[in-house]
Formats: C-alpha cells, sequence, structure tokens
C-alpha cells in the first residue's frame, strides 16, 4: 500500500521574499532553505494575498482570499465559530497527526480544532485573560526569564527593539527561534510512526522585534551589506511620484516603516533582520537533519513561505503597514514533494490561496468547495501556466477603508480610493516600483 506523504509547513513572520541565499541574495546565509529550493521547485512571483499577519494567514488557512473569508484585521477575538475546512482540521480528519509550533495569529478555536498538539510562542496565540496560555511564555517563566520576552507586538515600557539596534537579553538557548525547534523535534520524537504527520512550524520573527540574540547579533557588518537598487526611492527622492499622503508621511523620517534619512541606521536593521533570517534557517535545519536521519525526507513534502513580506531596504525603508509595494506582498515560496522536480525556478504567478488546493492533491485529500486557489502541482512541473494576475487586498487602518493591488506578469497597479490616488508600475522597466505611473 502507498504511504501517504507527510506535511512540513514551514512559515516565517514577514520575511521579504528576495532576502534568501536560493533567490540571489549577496549577502543573507541560507543553506538549508538553499535546500529545500534545490529539492523542489522555487516559485519567483509568489504573492500574499493580503499584508497583514493574521487576515495573510487565513487564506493559507483556508485557500480563500479574504473578502471569501472575512477576515480583515488582527483583531479575531469575535471569531468563535467553528472552521472544519480548515487545512489543518481537514487533514486530521483524513488521519493525519496535526501539530502547531511557533506563532498561528489564526483563530485559537479554529487551532484546537485542527492540531493534536499546539505550542505557541507569541502572546498574540494567548487567551486575554493569561499570558501563561502562550506555552513559550511559560517556559521562560518558569525559569525567571520572562521579564525578557520579546513581543512581536511590544506593550509600553517593554524591552525590545524595532531598529535592530541591540541584541535580545536572552541568549540563543532561550530564544523564541530555538524554542520553536525544540518544540518540533519534540513532536517528531514522539509521533505516532503509523500515520502521516501534519506540522505546521511557524517562526514568529524575522518580524520585529528585530533583536537576534547577542550570540548572532555580529553574524553580519552592516557597513558591508549591499543595499537594495531601489534604496534611492526614499533616500534621493523622497518617495517623489507616489501619492502625497505617502510622501507627507515619510518627510521627516518616521519608525513605522522605519524611515531614516541616517544610511547607517537602515544597515543596523538590515544586519539584525538577516541575523533572525539565518537562526530561522538554522533551526529549519535541525528539522530537516531529523526527517533525513529517520528516513522520512523523501517522503514529505516541504513547503517554505511567509505570511507577507518586509521593505527590508527596498524603497529605503524598512518594516510594513505602508502601502501595497512588491516588498511587502511577494513572499517566499519553496515547495518540494515526493516524485516532484528539483531544483526548479519558475516564475509563473502564484498566491497564497494556491497552497491548500496544492496539499489536497499531493496527499489524495478531498478538495472541499467553496476554495479560491488552484493547485500548483502542474504550474510546478510545467505542464500548465500560471495566472494571469494575483490579488491583494488589505484594510488599511491610515485610510479607514480597504486598498487593493492586482499584480500581473509586467505590471502593478494599486487602488487607494477616495482623493489619494493610487500606483502603477511597470516590470519589465522598473522592477523596484520607484516610477509611479
Amino acid at each position: 500500500m502507498k504511504r501517504r506523504p507527510n506535511v512540513l509547513w514551514l512559515m516565517a513572520d514577514q520575511h521579504n521574499a528576495g532576502c534568501m541565499g536560493c533567490a540571489d541574495h549577496p549577502d543573507v546565509q541560507t543553506p538549508n532553505l538553499d535546500r529545500i529550493a534545490a529539492r523542489g521547485v522555487s516559485f519567483r512571483r509568489a504573492f500574499a494575498n493580503n499584508p497583514i499577519c493574521s487576515p495573510s494567514r487565513i487564506c493559507f488557512l483556508t485557500g480563500q482570499y479574504m473578502h471569501t473569508h472575512g477576515m480583515f484585521g488582527n483583531d479575531h477575538s469575535d471569531w468563535q465559530g467553528p472552521q472544519p475546512d480548515g487545512l489543518a482540521s481537514l487533514f486530521r480528519r483524513y488521519g493525519y497527526q496535526t501539530g502547531l509550533f511557533g506563532k498561528s495569529h489564526m483563530v485559537r478555536r479554529w487551532d484546537s480544532e485542527g492540531f493534536e498538539r499546539v505550542r505557541y510562542t507569541d502572546l498574540c496565540d494567548a487567551t486575554h485573560d493569561d499570558p501563561l496560555t502562550c506555552h513559550y511564555f511559560a517556559h521562560l517563566e518558569e525559569k525567571g526569564l520572562a521579564d525578557w520576552y520579546e513581543e512581536g507586538s511590544p506593550k509600553p515600557g517593554q524591552h525590545h527593539t524595532l531598529d535592530g539596534s541591540a541584541p535580545a537579553g536572552l541568549p540563543y538557548e532561550h530564544s523564541i527561534e530555538r524554542y520553536t525547534g525544540d518544540q518540533t523535534l519534540q513532536f517528531l520524537d514522539e509521533r505516532d510512526e503509523t500515520r502521516p504527520f501534519f506540522v505546521h512550524m511557524t517562526f514568529q520573527r524575522p518580524h520585529a522585534p528585530i533583536a537576534p540574540a547577542r550570540d548572532y547579533f555580529d553574524m553580519y557588518d552592516p557597513a558591508a551589506l549591499t543595499l537594495p537598487a531601489s534604496a534611492h526611492d526614499y533616500f534621493e527622492r523622497r518617495f517623489a511620484g507616489k501619492p502625497e499622503f505617502m510622501r507627507q508621511t515619510l518627510a521627516d523620517g518616521c519608525g513605522y516603516p522605519l524611515a531614516d534619512p541616517d544610511e547607517n541606521r537602515l544597515r543596523r536593521c538590515l544586519a539584525s533582520y538577516y541575523a533572525l533570517i539565518s537562526c530561522i534557517d538554522m533551526e529549519i535545519g535541525r528539522v530537516l537533519k531529523k526527517l533525513a536521519d529517520d528516513g522520512e525526507l523523501e517522503n514529505t513534502i516541504v513547503f517554505y513561505t511567509a505570511d507577507h513580506g518586509d521593505f527590508a531596504g527596498e524603497h529605503g525603508l524598512f518594516h510594513k503597514n505602508f502601502g501595497l509595494y512588491d516588498s511587502i506582498c511577494r513572499i517566499p515560496f519553496l515547495l518540494s514533494w515526493p516524485g516532484g522536480p528539483r531544483g526548479v525556478t519558475n516564475d509563473e504567478l502564484v498566491e497564497s490561496v494556491d497552497l491548500y488546493p496544492t496539499l489536497c492533491e499531493l496527499c489524495d485529500v478531498p478538495l472541499p468547495a467553496g476554495r479560491d486557489g488552484c493547485s500548483l502541482v502542474p504550474v510546478g512541473t510545467g505542464e500548465a501556466p500560471g495566472k494571469e494576475a494575483v490579488f491583494t487586498e488589505w484594510d488599511w487602518w491610515r485610510l479607514k477603508r480597504k486598498v487593493s493591488a492586482i499584480r500581473t506578469t509586467d505590471h502593478r497597479l494599486v487602488f487607494y480610493g477616495g482623493d489619494e490616488g493610487g500606483e502603477l508600475y511597470d516590470h519589465r522597466t522598473d522592477p523596484g516600483e520607484v516610477t509611479n505611473l
């Protein structure tokens, strides 16, 4: 009888798609992500359907666009209904042993329905009245280290850094990255070997706080880094040609997104950001080694992505929550599967909602009705083209309305509505999206 493949769904938070060795970045070291790319397909034009955490993650989980699933913002405390066809719930129903390790930022009830074992790292996943329901926070509390917890959305007075200027207070052995790796490995050690597994290993960073452990703070030399070609969009042009409300926001510099005329501040932030990515890569490497040692890697679908991107120096900025640019909407999308193509770079357009039907096809799990995505198996093998266009939509608090973007192979069109205008870029002549047409 043919064994069904395992699923290892790897996710980072706010990882710019270009910041990987396999994406030809001149500085960032990601040997294990490069290994995944070498074993499968690297989709270079993959896009998130939403540019912030929770709505984007729900797009992956449901295989639906935001306007279909209805989750518009990061606050989902009022979402108490069941989600029987969430990706994990579906796979659990069809016999997979499921586990989630790291940041979920979805709906807690959906996690308990879908995952047999959960270990949270972000307080956004704790219940409102008890921070100890975040497993990593409880782990630090037990060791007397809870005051050094680094939250993705820090409270006033909390120790954190948004600009990468200081290392974390915690040693790497107690970092978010190491805890996520340890909990994933423990699940794999203790799993039921008679069942295939569905593991969601989901890192809280390189989202802020941009604070790698001191052990890795100096891994990258800020002065030696190569800035993106579009960095002059802020440093020299101050966003000339962009909508007026955006130029005004950046005129005197700001902290989120980080816009500082001092280029050295951006370089320090990038050095810390790259260190976090390399630490995430290291933890992924531990899991890949475990699967190889156990003889399971060749029968495991491995998928790496992010919920959205980060400017990461593009346009001369850092962080997100500012417009709908490729920097923010394009995401890493590395997919390998048993018997699939190896070492393929694919430039077809794909998007978040396509993961759900892809995994269903690869694992012979019936696809429920109502999904917006399409399987990427024929796209990855070169038997079918990708999409003519992909879409991102966002309920942007700054404008108090939904904004939208359409991305084709050659163009990006952004619609803000009201009097704010829009943006149009021709990627054939302007891949950095500097000149607004």
